[in-house]
């Protein structure tokens, strides 16, 4: 469980969305699951793309990273990947202008996985990083300028980010507040009676936290609301922004 700041902090406010979307879930195996929401691991290697940091480094030079995700659970859907166990036959170094195809060609081996594809995935997304990289990370967004292509999970699933604004956030005392991001499961305690009463849909994750530079993963369990509707919450970890309330993932 994260040790959230308890003083005021500016925070930059983005959405996320594309038009297909593939977390995989650690613990899948033939089958490639998804998870519903982009784990926080996800969301440091989107901001790394968009400032040019290579794959092992957002992880550790963007910490302690601060972010809050709000989003629709979208609709999914099982697409049939074909994937290689072995690369083709090679070329001739040679090629004839007569030289017909063999007739003994090597046949291609590969195998079919299914991967449960996100439809329309939109996500608003805030965070706090370390400067310079929390600077740059604004201007980048605000002029659209990506130092490598972001990507939804697989690097065919194209991101567009766009720049929301650059709001203050302020702790709040403990208390119950309506919840408008996921959180984490450990930072506070859900109001029941209210969601029964509100027949909220609750959904509860279990998705990585952190990753070392040796691809060694944390855990952490959250929850999330399916529509995007807060949530009430009893906790000491909440900020307010821009009339919003957050917990940080």
């Amino acid at each position: 469980m994260s040790i959230v700041k308890k003083h005021s902090m500016k925070l930059i406010n983005f959405q996320l969305k594309g038009r297909f979307a593939h977390f995989l879930k650690a613990e899948a195996s033939a089958s490639a699951l998804s998870y519903p929401i982009p784990p926080r691991t996800v969301l440091l290697g989107i901001m790394g793309a968009v400032l040019g940091l290579s794959k092992d480094e957002p992880q550790v030079i963007l910490e302690p990273a601060y972010i809050a995700i709000s989003g629709k659970l979208s609709k999914t859907h099982w697409h049939r990947a074909k994937f290689r166990k072995d690369p083709p036959a090679p070329l001739p170094y040679i090629v004839k202008k007569t030289q017909k195809s063999e007739k003994n060609t090597v046949p291609e081996k590969a195998t079919l996985i299914l991967q449960e594809w996100l439809f329309n995935p939109t996500y608003t997304v805030w965070v706090s990083i370390p400067n310079p990289y929390l600077l740059q990370l604004e201007s980048r967004l605000k002029e659209r300028q990506w130092y490598f292509t972001p990507s939804l999970g697989l690097s065919e699933m194209i991101a567009d980010i766009e720049y929301l604004g650059s709001p203050e956030c302020l702790p709040l005392p403990e208390g119950i507040y309506d919840v408008q991001s996921a959180f984490q499961q450990e930072a506070g305690t859900l109001n029941m009676e209210q969601i029964f009463k509100e027949e909220r849909s609750i959904h509860l994750l279990q998705m990585p936290r952190t990753v070392t530079p040796d691809r060694i993963f944390s855990h952490c369990r959250y929850i999330t609301e399916r529509d995007a509707i807060p949530v009430p919450v009893k906790t000491n970890q909440a900020y307010k922004t821009d009339n919003k309330v957050i917990m940080f993932l």
